[in-house]
C-alpha cells in the first residue's frame, strides 16, 4: 500500500476547515476532519479514485470529494501526495494555475 504524504498546505487547509466549522459545533468540526482523514486513508487503498477536473490544467491531479470538500492529490508507485483539501465551490483554476 502506498504511503500518504500530506503536504503543508493541505495540513493548513484541514486546520482552516476545522476552525471554520468549530464555532457552530466542535463535535461537528471533529467529525468533518475525521471523515476527511478517512477519505484520505481510502486513497491509499485505491489510488486513482476520484476524477480529474476540466478547470485544472495539469492531468496529474485527481480529486475525491468528502461532504462538500475536495481532496486534491496525485500519486506514484510509492506515495499518495495530498496537496489541498478545499471546499468544492472554490476557484480551482486559480488554486492550481501553476
Amino acid at each position: 500500500m502506498r504511503r500518504i504524504l500530506i503536504q503543508p498546505q493541505a495540513r493548513v487547509d484541514l486546520l482552516e476547515i476545522w476552525h471554520y466549522v468549530a464555532p457552530n459545533s466542535i463535535t461537528t468540526a471533529n467529525k468533518v476532519i475525521e471523515k476527511l482523514k478517512e477519505g484520505i486513508d481510502g486513497l491509499a487503498e485505491m489510488p486513482g479514485k476520484g476524477h480529474r477536473r476540466v478547470d485544472v490544467r495539469s492531468p496529474r491531479y485527481r480529486f475525491w470529494s468528502v461532504y462538500s470538500y475536495m481532496i486534491a492529490y496525485y500519486f506514484d508507485e510509492e506515495t499518495i501526495s495530498i496537496v489541498r483539501v478545499v471546499h468544492g465551490s472554490r476557484n480551482f483554476r486559480r488554486l492550481f494555475r501553476r
